[in-house]
């Protein structure tokens, strides 16, 4: 039976110094519990995967087929959904009454550049895919050196050691305590912890080691206070994949054992043929002296070796010896046809679309429907809103530490930036589509739709920010010449056949070439 990582609760109002170590001790179990489902999944998905069986015939010929269906499910969703970087651009109208917002919202973006963060969102991608959860932690730059540097760090932290204790006193459930850490080689775990206001470093679940002393424990500990959260925000933010907390192929974990089982049996019968034992009968094999060490001699029966003739002749009384290959009659084709068919159901089921598509010209719409793509579409549709919505809380924590670093400029356009402007744009994009939205890009134009608007919607580029701070004179003199001129993108009526009913060419006719629909055209 599966199930995904619990979710930590503590019922305080407020974490202070003197309840930390106790909510700590409450959770540690809940979240070893945890790590230790994460690690089984990191490894899983790495190839360690043990069969559901032991050999019991024939022991000297066991081999363990893996056929890691969930490194190809994970590579496929880490890929799909994380394969274009998470940008940051403006929500709602472009002015709003704010200056230099779009400026802002670009070097927002460069910041994020350069703190690596496409090889960083990869490695969280990694673990919220496989393990369902995934954690990074933002601080303030305190190495800043020169113009082309961040005001901020961005770091991916291992599910294993990192968690997050939500509140269960606050119907928003909200995170009460970020909390990480790290073994020594005597085995001490030392905790960093982080509440909305105070940071604390704690060994063992025993001690508070940073901060002032307020007094002295039973045993002679120092009871200190911790030290000031300088963000006043958590800055350990949490990555969830769906709110089940599993990862990509964990549902599939039976299914894929019984593959491996089943190939490993296949190949084991193989082998089994190969290296036959051999069954006699009626067969007087020759018998020889050979001569011991202490000089007696000895009778004994001359069997063949490998490669070697054996003859066999019709006894006197009519008996007819015969040599054969033991064997079973192990129906190898339906075996293998199951194998077939079961690997790619349990592709199905992980919302990976099949690989091969159809010969007869279907395009677009047509083989993206009858390869399934169209429901893995469906599905990463909904995990981006939940993707969007982690990286949001990750842009709270990151715009107070833009603010907190000394070595921002008084008058950056980035102190001026709130929560509220922005948004973050996950992002999709299949080759095949790009000539459809170069239409739809050209259409909303010429129709007068604001150049800004036009390109979120089409969502062609990585910084949208970026491309309408470069082009936007360049689209305003474009609607100029169109409505200056009356020359009016043609559409409806005025427009050629086929397309006399569209405003633009489109892919709204494909769904019918799909070979999985009844109306497919031959023709």
């Amino acid at each position: 039976m599966q199930y995904g990582r619990k979710i930590l609760y503590t019922d305080v109002p407020e974490i202070t110094y003197e309840n930390v170590i106790d909510v700590l001790r409450r959770v540690i179990a809940g979240h070893e519990e945890n790590a230790a489902r994460i690690d089984y999944l990191l490894r899983y998905e790495a190839g360690e995967q043990s069969l559901p069986r032991k050999k019991v015939n024939r022991k000297e010929i066991d081999i363990r087929c893996v056929d890691n269906v969930a490194n190809e499910i994970a590579k496929f969703h880490i890929g799909y959904k994380w394969g274009v970087p998470i940008t940051i651009v403006q929500r709602g109208e472009k002015d709003n009454g704010k200056e230099n917002e779009t400026e802002a919202i670009s070097l927002l973006n460069e910041c994020y550049e350069a703190q690596s963060i496409r090889k960083k969102t990869q490695e969280l991608a990694r673990f919220v895919e496989i393990t369902g959860i995934g954690y990074t932690y933002v601080g303030i730059n305190t190495e800043w050196e020169d113009e082309s540097d961040s005001y901020f760090t961005i770091d991916v932290l291992e599910p294993q050691t990192t968690f997050i204790i939500h509140s269960s006193y606050y119907r928003d459930k909200r995170p009460m305590l970020g909390v990480t850490y790290r073994r020594d080689s005597q085995g001490n775990r030392f905790f960093t912890c982080y509440s909305k206001d105070r940071r604390f470093d704690i060994k063992n679940l025993m001690e508070i080691e940073n901060g002032e002393v307020t007094g002295k424990t039973t045993w002679g500990h120092d009871v200190r206070s911790g030290e000031e959260n300088p963000l006043h925000k958590i800055p350990i933010i949490e990555w969830i994949r769906d709110f089940d907390r599993m990862g990509c192929f964990e549902r599939q974990i039976d299914d894929m054992d019984c593959l491996n089982l089943i190939e490993s049996d296949i190949c084991n019968a193989t082998d089994e043929t190969v290296q036959a034992i051999w069954h006699c009968n009626d067969v007087d094999f020759p018998e020889e002296e050979i001569e011991l060490p202490d000089g007696t001699t000895k009778k004994v029966t001359r069997k063949p070796k490998n490669n070697e003739w054996m003859q066999t002749f019709t006894t006197q009384d009519g008996k007819t010896p015969f040599v054969t290959p033991l064997s079973s009659n192990f129906d190898y084709e339906g075996n293998l046809n199951y194998a077939i068919t079961k690997r790619s159901l349990i592709l199905q089921k992980a919302d990976v679309p099949s690989r091969g598509g159809s010969s007869g010209g279907n395009t677009g719409l047509a083989l993206d429907t009858a390869s399934g793509a169209s429901n893995t579409e469906a599905i990463a549709s909904s995990q981006q809103n939940i993707t969007e919505g982690c990286k949001m809380e990750e842009i709270k924590v990151v715009l107070a530490a833009i603010k907190e670093c000394p070595d921002t400029p008084a008058d950056s356009p980035l102190l001026k930036l709130k929560y509220r402007d922005v948004q973050a744009s996950v992002k999709r994009n299949k080759q095949y589509e790009l000539s459809t939205k170069a239409n739809c890009l050209s259409t909303l134009l010429s129709h007068g739709i604001n150049g800004y608007h036009a390109l979120r919607v089409v969502n062609m580029f990585d910084d949208i920010n970026q491309v309408y701070a470069d082009s936007a004179d360049t689209i305003k003199r474009y609607q100029d010449s169109v409505f200056d001129k009356g020359n009016f993108a043609v559409g409806g009526e005025g427009e050629q056949k086929p397309n006399a009913n569209r405003t633009m060419q489109d892919e709204s006719d494909q769904e019918m070439q799909s070979p999985n629909l009844s109306g497919k055209a031959t023709a």
